[in-house]
């Protein structure tokens, strides 16, 4: 019916139905669509707008996302070069206390302050507390402090973290607070790649004989050898226990002096 009405009323009109232009989607007779109703634009037009909106979204979020990636590496870049010439200078003065070492901590001190989300603001509490403890081996506490920062700063990584308990655990051992030293030695000695496990060991043992405690000094020492006997700590811990009796398993073996039979 509503096909015969449009026919009649063409006639009466005087003019013929003209055929949908090539491409338009079908409408079923007798129904608006919305974008008919209130703007006029055919359905292929708004799809196309729609469809231009959508790429025009993406477009600016991919321009956003590269900007902040940017500057992120700018970051990360400019944090790295303080970081590289505080190493630098810090490698020159650890061994004569020189100035060297002031002009490290400032540095390192401007990475950890402007450059905050960094790797190499994560690194430098640990280079800060051994600057401390270079300079002021008597008072443990600012190092700490920093020691602490560190870990609060790299929770849950796991390549970091035994740096920072290894360290934590020589600057207490330091300032005579071995309970403390040894629980800190032991935590580098469970993550499982065992990154400085064999260090922790004899720093334990080391530890205990601080304290006149030699049993257990050799029960660490004797872990060290059987875990690590390649470790230059577990020869480090041979004259220890060869003093007590304990013959260690050989960590290297000497060259022959004529060739074997």
């Amino acid at each position: 019916m509503a096909y015969r009405i449009r026919k009649k009323n063409s006639q009466d009109n005087g003019s013929s139905p003209s055929a949908p232009p090539p491409g338009t989607p079908p409408v079923p007779s007798g129904v608006d669509t919305l974008a008919g109703k209130f703007s006029g634009i055919t359905p292929s037009k708004n799809a196309w707008g729609f469809a231009g909106t959508i790429i025009f979204i993406l477009l600016v979020g991919v321009g956003i996302v590269y900007h902040i990636h940017s500057k992120k590496v700018a970051r990360e870049s400019a944090a790295a070069a303080l970081e590289t010439k505080a190493e630098q200078l810090y490698s020159r003065g650890q061994q004569t206390n020189g100035p060297e070492l002031v002009s490290a901590k400032k540095l390192l001190e401007q990475v950890v302050k402007d450059y905050p989300d960094t790797p190499s603001a994560r690194v430098a509490p640990l280079f800060l507390a051994s600057i401390i403890n270079i300079q002021t081996p008597q008072d443990s506490t600012k190092a700490l402090e920093w020691l602490h920062r560190g870990l609060d700063m790299n929770a849950g990584n796991m390549k970091l973290l035994p740096f920072y308990y290894e360290s934590m655990g020589l600057t207490m051992m330091s300032s005579h607070q071995y309970d403390q030293a040894i629980a800190m030695f032991q935590k580098v000695t469970e993550f499982p790649e065992k990154t400085l496990a064999d260090a922790a060991l004899y720093n334990i043992g080391k530890t205990y004989e601080t304290l006149n405690q030699p049993a257990l000094a050799i029960i660490n020492y004797k872990k060290l050898v059987k875990d690590f006997p390649t470790s230059p700590w577990a020869a480090e811990s041979e004259p220890f226990l060869m003093k007590n009796g304990v013959t260690p398993p050989a960590t290297t073996q000497p060259l022959p002096l004529s060739p074997q039979k």
